[in-house]
């Protein structure tokens, strides 16, 4: 069993997401869970920016127009990434 290493409890939400890299241009993805450290997103594409990377992300499906933030990947996964706010 492995050890766990977060340093922050993570919540599930499903939300869509603008995930945007000069190199790849703006995707749509979902996020799968959230934490007071970053996110992880859902991506069915494996084209991504590696990691330590900046990104922008922005939530698509509110209501109103949210902040956009800048966010670096900290993981790379075959389903995904992982993100870490920059502070």
């Amino acid at each position: 069993m492995s050890k766990e290493n977060r340093q922050h409890a993570r919540t599930r939400l499903t939300s869509s997401v603008k995930l945007s890299h000069p190199d790849i241009g703006s995707i749509e993805v979902k996020t799968m869970d959230i934490s007071d450290g970053g996110i992880y997103l859902v991506s069915a594409t494996t084209d991504l920016p590696p990691i330590g990377s900046e990104v922008k992300v922005q939530l698509i499906d509110t209501p109103f127009e949210a902040p956009i933030l800048d966010m670096i990947i900290v993981r790379v996964e075959k389903n995904g990434i992982g993100l870490k706010f920059i502070e």
